[in-house]
């Protein structure tokens, strides 16, 4: 890493490569890693980038994978990062999540997730681009639109009329 990069605000998404690997090995492992990301959660953030940083440590140093970017004022994008964690993972476990994991749906860090679900709303409408990410994210609130739309319908009660009691028919 750079000196001129020392301040820049840096989220590690996982540890990688082969302990005891020569170096130029382990970077070759990590570029790849990184291809991957980019290849299952999409492009970083804008103004933001995935590199290979150096962690230093008593008994040598180790690759981490991290996000960095340049503007202090921004905040980490949480769903991003998420995402980036599973997919290494999976990479790491030759392309399989281990049990009990699973890929967190893509959203917009604008999207509110705790925002109530509003059943009189219609489905969110598709994206004008043809950004693969975009769509991935456009399938992605279409399903949870569909679970909460679900859970509405089973929440409800239902009514059923009761017959006349026969013991008061006399």
């Amino acid at each position: 890493m750079a000196k001129a990069e020392a301040n820049m605000p840096v989220e590690i998404i996982g540890e990688f490569g082969t302990p005891g690997a020569e170096r130029e090995w382990i970077v070759a492992e990590c570029e790849l890693a990184i291809k991957h990301l980019v290849k299952v959660c999409g492009e970083p953030p804008p103004e933001m980038r995935l590199e290979i940083e150096w962690q230093e440590h008593e008994l040598g140093s180790y690759p981490t994978i991290v996000l960095m970017w340049e503007d202090g004022m921004r905040g980490a994008p949480e769903n991003y990062l998420s995402r980036c964690e599973a997919a290494l993972t999976g990479y790491e476990n030759g392309g399989e999540l281990p049990r009990g994991w699973f890929m967190p749906p893509v959203r917009s860090e604008d999207d509110e997730p705790n925002e109530p679900f509003d059943p009189d709303a219609p489905p969110p409408e598709p994206p004008e681009t043809l950004n693969a990410l975009e769509h991935q994210r456009h399938i992605s609130k279409l399903i949870h639109w569909g679970f909460e739309a679900s859970k509405r319908e089973q929440s409800r009660p239902h009514l059923v009329e009761r017959d006349k009691d026969p013991e008061n028919e006399s």
